[in-house]
């Protein structure tokens, strides 16, 4: 039996000099995502640092996360499951997502 193939859920969002913790919204998050098997790769941080080689990067502000999921069925069922969606605003209320992409 073919295995499925993990996917990947990569975004980038805004973290201003001041902006609100996003404490709350990991602490809530975490119980969540480890329900669907997620292991969380690269946490945005204010104090992350960020190399880039190619391209262009919106700003200092600007931090990446990347979070494995077994599977892209188990990642889409995560975000519209109705325990992520309820405490989603947590994260959307304190820092504005440049994107957010689901890769398998």
């Amino acid at each position: 039996m073919k295995q499925p193939k993990p996917a990947y859920l990569v975004s980038s969002a805004q973290y201003p000099e001041k902006n609100d913790s996003l404490m709350e919204y990991a602490k809530a998050a975490h119980p969540i995502f480890q329900t669907y098997g997620a292991e969380v790769l690269v946490a945005g941080v204010t104090d992350q640092a960020i190399d880039l080689l190619e391209g262009q990067w919106p700003s200092a502000e600007a931090k990446i996360s990347v979070v494995r999921f077994p599977s892209m069925q188990r990642l889409k069922a995560c975000l519209t499951s109705s325990d992520y969606l309820a405490i989603k605003h947590l994260r959307t209320e304190v820092v504005d997502t440049h994107f957010a992409l689901a890769v398998d």
